[in-house]
């Protein structure tokens, strides 16, 4: 039995209170953001080794947290994108999967030389996060993963020995309409991605919204490429 609750839309997964907005001034390194808050420049925590060109860039506007670390104060909760916010710290991602997933799973699985998310029974899920948005499809990954593309190799050979296999897509941006990799940002993921669904490892797609400095739940996509093969199935029928 597949390891997933179906939870209803409108559902909210996390809140945060007591956040402070501030403007980033710049990002001098993967992990630090410099911003000014109350006319004061700070050091950010940007828990999100992801390149946010389209979120992280002087005078766009965060959310952020007093939080506890060893050079910084404070952390990057959600971020300003257009219109919408998104949420940009993936120590909570494990959490909010769990939401999703039933009772009784077990965390950090080493496999081989590898660690996934979630065990339970026969299956092995690993939860990816995205935020970029192009066109209505979610992309992932936003810079190069060689660990991205070792999990879905393990996740292949854990098939080929007769357990079952899933990735869940936790994205935080509720312009998504279908989930597409990011080809030009990683071809080798890419690749495996590709491989990985044609020999059947299962995928999940659930969107998140924010509001009022909640997390909810949104609904579910389709890969890209499914969706525009049931659209073009139902326009067949329809004829």
């Amino acid at each position: 039995m597949p390891p997933f609750k179906n939870l209803v839309p409108g559902f909210e997964v996390m809140r945060f209170d007591k956040l402070i907005e501030a403007t980033v001034i710049s990002r001098p390194n993967r992990f630090l953001v410099m911003a000014s808050a109350d006319g004061k420049e700070i050091p950010v925590h940007i828990h999100d080794p992801g390149r946010l060109e389209e979120l992280i860039y002087p005078g766009n506007h965060i959310k952020i947290r007093k939080a506890t670390g060893k050079k910084t104060m404070y952390s990057v909760t959600f971020c300003s994108n257009d219109d919408i916010w998104t949420f940009n710290d993936s120590r909570f991602h494990s959490d909010i999967a769990s939401l999703f997933l039933d009772p009784g799973c077990r965390r950090e699985v080493k496999v081989g030389d590898s660690r996934l998310d979630f065990q339970l029974g026969n299956s092995y899920i690993e939860v990816k996060s995205a935020t970029l948005v192009q066109d209505g499809k979610a992309m992932f990954p936003d810079a190069p993963t060689l660990r991205g593309k070792k999990h879905l190799e393990t996740l292949m050979r854990l098939m080929d020995n007769g357990f079952e296999s899933y990735v869940l897509f936790l994205i935080f941006n509720e312009k998504a309409r279908c989930f597409e990799p990011n080809t030009m940002r990683d071809p080798e993921f890419s690749k495996a991605y590709s491989l990985a669904m044609d020999r059947g490892v299962k995928f999940r797609f659930l969107v998140f919204s924010v509001v009022n400095n909640a997390i909810v739940f949104s609904g579910e996509i389709q890969d890209c490429r499914n969706l525009m093969k049931m659209n073009k199935s139902y326009m067949k029928h329809s004829d």
